[in-house]
C-alpha cells in the first residue's frame, strides 16, 4: 500500500513538472501545437484525421529538431491507442500538412530566419542546415541544404526519405528559404 501511494505521488509530481515545461497550447488550423517555454514545438496533435476507413480519433506526434516528428501515437474511435511506426508518422505528418503548419507557426513567432535567393545568394553558413523552401507557386519543400560551387545560381535540397538524390532548385524560382533560429 505504501509503495503504491508513493508511486502515485511521484507520477503526479512528474506530470506536473512536464506540464510546467510546456508554455503554450495553440490551435493552428486543424493542428493543436504545444510549445516548450523556449518556444520550440514539443508536440502536435490532430483530431479526427482523414483516414482510409475513418477509424482514427486522434494523432499525437512528439516533435524534435527541425520541427520533425520523432514519435507518434494514434487513438482509434473505439478507444484503443497504439504507437505509430516511423513510416506511419512520416506519412500522416506529410499528408496532413504537419511540416507546413509547424514552420508557419514558427515563422509567426519570429523563430525563423528568412532569405530570398532571387535577391541575394544564400549564405554559405546555411550549408547542411535543415530548411524550408517555398517556391513561387507556393509549394513547400523541407530538407537539408547543399551547395554546388559549379552552379552558384542554384542549390540542392536533400529531402528525408526521398529517392533519386537531392532536388535541385534554381534561385529564380524560389520565393523564400527559411532556417530555424
Amino acid at each position: 500500500m505504501r509503495c503504491k501511494g508513493l508511486a502515485i505521488r511521484v507520477g503526479l509530481a512528474c506530470s506536473l513538472l512536464l506540464q510546467g515545461a510546456q508554455a503554450a497550447q495553440v490551435q493552428v488550423g486543424p493542428w493543436m501545437v504545444v510549445t516548450e517555454n523556449d518556444g520550440r514545438i514539443a508536440s502536435m496533435s490532430y483530431a479526427n484525421p482523414q483516414t482510409g476507413i475513418g477509424i482514427a480519433q486522434m494523432i499525437e506526434l512528439k516533435i524534435g529538431a527541425n520541427a520533425m516528428p520523432t514519435q507518434g501515437r494514434i487513438e482509434f474511435k473505439n478507444g484503443v491507442k497504439r504507437d505509430m511506426s516511423k513510416e506511419e508518422i512520416a506519412y500522416f505528418y506529410a499528408r496532413l500538412d504537419g511540416p507546413k503548419t509547424a514552420w508557419d507557426y514558427l515563422a509567426s513567432k519570429d523563430r525563423v530566419n528568412k532569405y530570398s535567393p532571387v535577391r541575394a545568394h544564400l549564405p554559405e553558413k546555411l550549408a547542411g542546415s535543415f530548411i524550408r523552401v517555398i517556391i513561387m507557386d507556393g509549394n513547400n519543400f523541407f530538407g537539408k541544404l547543399a551547395f554546388d560551387s559549379a552552379r552558384p545560381d542554384e542549390f540542392m535540397l536533400e529531402v528525408p526519405g526521398a529517392s533519386g538524390g537531392p532536388i535541385r532548385f534554381e534561385n529564380k524560382i524560389v520565393s523564400e528559404v527559411e532556417a530555424t533560429k
